[in-house]
């Protein structure tokens, strides 16, 4: 009876086993590729070139960034934004940190793609310079590859595009 039961332990342990994720299974959370970057990065509206990029102009400054560069020919916007000063304390034993700074650097791309046909792609990265002592300093930048947050900054185009395309309409009937 004994070794009946060490048998259907074992049985059991192995079937317990093989139901479970084994070290080389892939992770659930893995780096995007550039074509999964790109998708959530780009959407293609029906509207007028001008009217997309004077719409993206308009998402950067309501979002609070400061254009920095743009150029309507290569459909280029570079925006600045969300700058935040810190001050940290100490970071480790003997580096004191006199100051931190966070800026977001937003970028759009906007391409004409026919008739009234608009692709338009942004991208954002964060950025963080830390000030030490003796005027050393780190930098570093990540990029934002969230898909949840490019949906709203999408949205916030598309409502952009309405009412810019209704003031068109509403000047036109007048």
């Amino acid at each position: 009876m004994m070794h009946m039961s060490k048998k259907c332990l074992a049985t059991l342990l192995l079937a317990a086993l093989s139901l479970m994720p084994g070290c080389a299974s892939v992770s659930e959370t893995h780096a995007p590729t550039s074509v999964e970057i790109q998708s959530i990065q780009t959407r293609e509206f029906d509207v007028p070139y001008k009217i997309a990029f004077a719409s993206v102009v308009d998402v950067f400054q309501d979002l609070g960034f400061t254009i920095q560069s743009s150029d309507f020919t290569t459909g280029l916007i570079i925006a600045r934004g969300n700058t935040a000063n810190q001050s940290v304390g100490l970071l480790g034993a003997m580096s004191e940190v006199r100051g931190k700074t966070v800026w977001n650097v937003g970028t759009a791309h906007l391409e004409e793609l026919g008739n009234e046909k608009v692709s338009i792609r942004v991208s954002f990265v964060t950025n963080t310079k830390v000030m030490f002592e003796y005027g050393a300093s780190n930098e570093s930048s990540k990029a934002i590859l969230d898909g949840e947050f490019y949906a709203k900054f999408f949205e916030k185009i598309d409502k952009s595009i309405f009412v810019r395309q209704n003031l068109k309409s509403r000047s036109n009937t007048d």
